[in-house]
């Protein structure tokens, strides 16, 4: 569940449920049947660049401390929880709601200021 977004990630499709008369574990699926063998754990990379810049990467966020800074195109970015948690123009790395590694802009687009786009390899730095 991401830091932002909790009634949409959970509370509105487990009240959405409840609504049409399902019980939640009527819908529950095993982590394990979502693997498949040959697909990699981590992908150090970005995968998807949203229509605001932002560049999600194949990286899982419990990959990463906190503490980790990220490595992309010569650029050392510092983790924040929410966007409003760096200035204004301040490129950071967050979990989205997806629960992989996300770098954005506070205010801006982290693929034209960081030189960012789909395939670019990311390292983390402990």
């Amino acid at each position: 569940m991401s830091a932002s977004f909790h009634g949409r990630d959970l509370f509105a499709p487990v009240a959405a449920r409840l609504g049409i008369g399902e019980t939640p574990a009527a819908v529950a699926v095993q982590a394990h049947t979502l693997r498949y063998p040959d697909w990699p754990d981590d992908l150090a990379e970005i995968v998807y660049v949203d229509r605001y810049g932002n560049a999600m990467t194949g990286l899982r966020g419990q990959a990463a401390a906190t503490s980790a800074r990220l490595s992309i195109g010569g650029k050392v970015l510092a983790h924040a929880e929410t966007f409003s948690a760096v200035p204004r123009g301040t490129a950071f790395w967050y979990v989205n709601s997806n629960g992989l590694v996300e770098i954005a802009v506070n205010q801006g687009r982290a693929d034209r200021e960081l030189g960012l786009a789909i395939g670019a390899t990311v390292a983390i730095i402990a």
